[in-house]
């Protein structure tokens, strides 16, 4: 899925790692090799857009407080050792530890935070994250005051999201900012070869204690077979796996498995701006023509859920009242010929990562049972991300993770996101309301409510063709010790250890 140097490395290993021994030693180990798929296009703290980007970057940055997984949710201290909320909803008061330092050795301090929080609302990447914050104070070195413009329920969650960053570090080199970070989390930035790997050490002097594991490789290996020879020999440790190696690997008692649901899709992506994906009834016509069902068996190997609504089953805001879209290719021909659509008719290019291959080549045969026909064009992943973002392409298929509050759906729908995961390209005065008003809503009840206007609503534009949320598979050696994985698959290496 990257670039031609990583394919040519990938399929090198494959050939080097066929006559490797099988099982690898964990005793005294401290070292930890992680496959990764595609390489990353950028280690800045905010403007990042990728899974393996935000893993990545998550080991080496610390948020202000981070979300317990145990399924409450609640906010554990990380840089703040406290925090307190004003009566009224507005102000957010975080107290922080005097004991954190930057990998460079200088002090973290309030100025810092002020700093991350505002690089945060300048992101068009991830400046949902402090949606509602108007303002940031800094009474003292180790205080900060959030300042919000009107109440907002999931403010806190998306703060345990930003990454705090060294001011002082940006001013004297933008550059090494993004291309070289500093940061104060577990892990310190070695270095990265381009298109082939990134290194971790650990931090010893983290405010945490320095973590078990001293070395991390993030190794770039497109291919999945080859990952899952690596896995097998030992030559990698920890990886996520697609479900068309999961049996291979559940065969060999070296390795470990986990199967975690999270709230990303799969989903037909189609470019409202263009005909003809500009008509609701083309869309809808699409929507029915897609057997999600057989999408799950044959690209998941059934390790996903069918759901054609993008908001997922147990996240908030979803309804079983919510129109779903089935499988019913005459329903739609009667809409393609109610949109005055003459078949067969050309759709033009299904542009798709290489990931998503598999999933375009499906959906090319369902649409062309009704009369749709497309090509399918394939790209390495951050060309494709970046043909995505320009609005550059017809139709599409890839996978999203749009994860924390339901909150964070707007950047699919809304006008504000036009570029960044509103894909669709998709502009409606009466849908950006709805999520004005899910931001200040503190009603549980009425913000139910009103999600399930904005979810209803999606489903009848049939603004995506949402197909399933696949599980996400990790793959791990049986001596690595790994904490339960929650719900998102959320992973720290901090609190991993090899087994003694």
């Amino acid at each position: 899925m990257k670039k031609f140097t990583a394919v040519f490395a990938a399929a090198a290993m494959a050939v080097s790692l066929a006559g490797a021994a099988l099982t690898v030693q964990a005793e005294g180990k401290t070292d930890l090799v992680i496959a990764v798929d595609a390489d990353v296009d950028t280690l800045h703290p905010s403007d990042f857009s990728t899974t393996i980007e935000h893993d990545i970057l998550s080991q080496i940055y610390d948020p202000l407080m981070y979300m317990n997984p145990d399924g409450t949710h609640d906010p554990e201290p990380r840089i703040a050792e406290s925090y307190e909320i004003s009566e009224d909803g507005l102000d957010y008061t975080f107290h922080l530890r005097n004991d954190v330092t930057f990998h460079d050795g200088t002090a973290l301090t309030a100025a810092d935070v002020k700093f991350s929080l505002e690089m945060y609302q300048e992101s068009e990447y991830q400046g949902s994250m402090v949606t509602g914050l108007a303002s940031v104070d800094t009474p003292d070195d180790y205080t900060v005051v959030c300042h919000l413009e009107n109440p907002y329920s999931p403010f806190m969650l998306g703060v345990c999201q930003v990454h705090i960053a060294s001011k002082a570090y940006y001013e004297s080199s933008a550059d090494d900012f993004v291309n070289s970070p500093v940061g104060s989390g577990p892990y310190k930035y070695v270095g990265r070869n381009n298109g082939s790997n990134v290194t971790l050490e650990a931090y010893e002097n983290y405010y945490r204690g320095a973590a078990a594991i001293k070395n991390v490789t993030f190794e770039v290996i497109p291919d999945q077979s080859t990952t899952a020879i690596a896995l097998q020999t030992g030559e990698v440790n920890f990886a996520t796996i697609e479900s068309a190696t999961i049996a291979q690997l559940q065969a060999n008692d070296t390795i470990a498995i986990a199967e975690v649901p999270t709230s990303g899709f799969t989903y037909v992506s189609m470019n409202t701006e263009k005909a003809p994906f500009d008509n609701v009834l083309v869309r809808q016509a699409i929507n029915y023509a897609i057997n999600r069902e057989n999408v799950v068996a044959v690209c998941y190997d059934g390790e996903a859920e069918v759901n054609s609504n993008i908001c997922s089953k147990d996240r908030f805001g979803y309804s079983d009242d919510q129109f779903q879209y089935t499988y019913d290719p005459e329903k739609a021909k009667e809409l393609l010929a109610e949109a005055g659509i003459e078949t067969p008719y050309d759709l033009g290019e299904m542009l798709v990562a290489e990931k998503y291959s598999n999933i375009a080549t499906v959906l090319q045969s369902d649409l062309a049972a009704v009369g749709l026909n497309v090509t399918i064009g394939v790209k390495e992943f951050n060309a494709y991300i970046g043909e995505l973002t320009s609005g550059n392409y017809s139709i599409t298929a890839l996978e999203m993770t749009l994860d924390g509050d339901s909150q964070m759906l707007e950047m699919a729908f809304t006008s504000d996101y036009i570029g960044t995961a509103n894909n669709a390209r998709y502009s409606d005065p009466e849908m950006d309301e709805l999520f004005t008003k899910t931001r200040t809503e503190t009603d549980t009840d009425a913000r139910a409510e009103l999600f399930d206007q904005i979810l209803s609503k999606a489903q009848d534009e049939a603004i995506y063709a949402v197909l399933c949320n696949p599980l996400t598979l990790y793959a791990y050696n049986a001596d690595l010790q790994c904490p339960e994985f929650p719900f998102e698959g959320i992973y720290s290496i901090y609190d991993f250890s090899w087994q003694e």
